[in-house]
């Protein structure tokens, strides 16, 4: 059972001067940039006497009670370098290393997780860009991947190359790809997903697909396997970067991932034989194998795949077996 995120929570005094949430807010939060307090406005990780507020804009009262979701406030400026964490390292220079991040490992550190991440394991490894926030926990992390999700990342060793990189994710030149195994099939089999995505009203852990507010969102797939009628293999292609983008629209699809329990919508048809290992697969059925960007400093196209890990050639294997 996952626990609910830390609160904290404000209460407008009598004295208040900056009547404006975002320039509250960065006045009462000194170890959070203006811009992070409003992208944390933007995706609704702020309330207002129990009501969820995304505009920067919003005045305040005396007296306005405001809570904020508070697992991305640093607890120390500093990041502990720790060995003993599991990454692979697949290219490296200068100025950037890509790596493998095995699912089960965090990225970098948030309140309550302060130790054990990549971002501690690549600090040990070398020297990296001085973050990508005013937290200075998040050196050289410029994307990210889910705990439990697998594959490849592009890591900046010094700001230039973190400024470029970030830039490219900015304008979506990066292409990024996924190989996931979702339940039943698809109709239809290849197609573009286009919705807005917000935090969930009612669970703050979640994303949701949102009609009023958000950001957009955008999926491309394209089948790759048909499992009988029970299960598919379909690779999604990222053309924007939202908080678990592809869980939230796959199970929007009504096809939720396997071992996704955070996004099962529905008990779904499978052959008995592997219904209880589907069923307790212990993560979500989703990989990122291609990642392609350009070089900040020598502007040369650099491209990485990874193959599937074990646990996922495993499932496909069974998939296969119940064909």
């Amino acid at each position: 059972m996952q626990e609910e995120p830390p609160i904290i929570k404000l209460c407008v005094g009598i004295d208040l001067k900056k009547n404006r949430l975002d320039k509250f807010l960065a006045s009462e939060l000194q170890n959070l940039s203006r811009s992070k307090i409003q992208s944390m406005i933007e995706f609704g990780d702020v309330s207002v006497n129990g009501v969820i507020v995304q505009n920067s804009n919003y005045i305040l009262k005396i007296r306005d009670e405001i809570s904020i979701a508070s697992f991305i406030v640093p607890e120390t400026n500093r990041l502990d370098p720790d060995e003993s964490v599991n990454f692979t390292i697949l290219y490296e220079d200068d100025d950037l290393m890509v790596v493998h991040k095995p699912a089960g490992v965090v990225v970098h550190p948030g309140a309550g997780n302060r130790h054990h991440t990549l971002a501690n394991g690549l600090t040990h490894h070398c020297e990296l860009s001085s973050g990508s926030d005013d937290s200075g926990c998040r050196p050289g992390i410029v994307h990210r991947l889910d705990k439990d999700t697998s594959g490849i990342l592009v890591v900046a060793k010094n700001d230039f190359a973190h400024e470029n990189l970030a830039e490219q994710f900015k304008t979506h030149s990066i292409k990024r790809k996924y190989v996931c195994f979702c339940y039943s099939v698809i109709n239809p089999k290849s197609g573009r997903i286009e919705t807005m995505i917000a935090r969930d009203k009612n669970n703050r852990l979640k994303m949701a697909v949102s009609r009023e507010g958000g950001k957009l969102a955008i999926s491309v797939y394209r089948t790759l396997r048909i499992f009988a009628n029970f299960a598919s293999k379909v690779e999604c292609e990222l053309l924007t970067g939202r908080t678990h983008q592809i869980r939230v629209h796959m199970s929007h699809m009504g096809h939720s991932l396997i071992g996704d329990i955070t996004y099962k919508t529905k008990n779904y048809s499978v052959p008995k034989e592997i219904g209880n290992y589907l069923r307790t697969f212990p993560r979500q059925a989703l990989h990122a194998y291609f990642l392609e960007f350009v070089h900040p400093r020598s502007q040369q196209l650099m491209h990485f795949e990874s193959e599937l890990p074990e646990d996922l050639q495993q499932l496909e294997n069974l998939l296969e077996s119940n064909f």
